[in-house]
């Protein structure tokens, strides 16, 4: 499956699972340019609400993962919403994100 044919899975599940507000980034090596067969494909999800337990977070994002194992691709989500997002700890997780990731969908 090309680049873009998994891009559009994952448009499709975020269409179907993420509610209105929300915005979806890729980051890390796909989002870089520089994946390999094997790399994986990390996606932050920012939502617009004041808080976000964990269970939601693991609710809106394990159908990302589900549909990876469907099609034979590591997907890995994060989500958090955006007050977390941008007035939590700034850690180099952060600012990596911060530095390669793509939009690709928003709602």
């Amino acid at each position: 499956m090309s680049h873009e044919e998994v891009l559009d899975r994952i448009k499709g599940v975020a269409a179907s699972v993420l509610p209105l507000g929300s915005t979806m980034y890729l980051y890390g090596s796909r989002a870089r340019g520089e994946a390999k067969p094997d790399s994986d494909w990390d996606l932050l999800i920012l939502l617009n609400r004041d808080k976000l337990k964990r269970l939601e977070a693991e609710d809106l994002t394990f159908p990302f993962t589900d549909m990876g194992w469907d099609i034979g691709e590591d997907i890995s989500a994060r989500a958090y919403t955006r007050q977390q997002w941008e007035q939590g700890p700034h850690t180099m997780f952060y600012y990596n994100v911060e530095q390669d990731k793509k939009k690709i969908y928003e709602s």
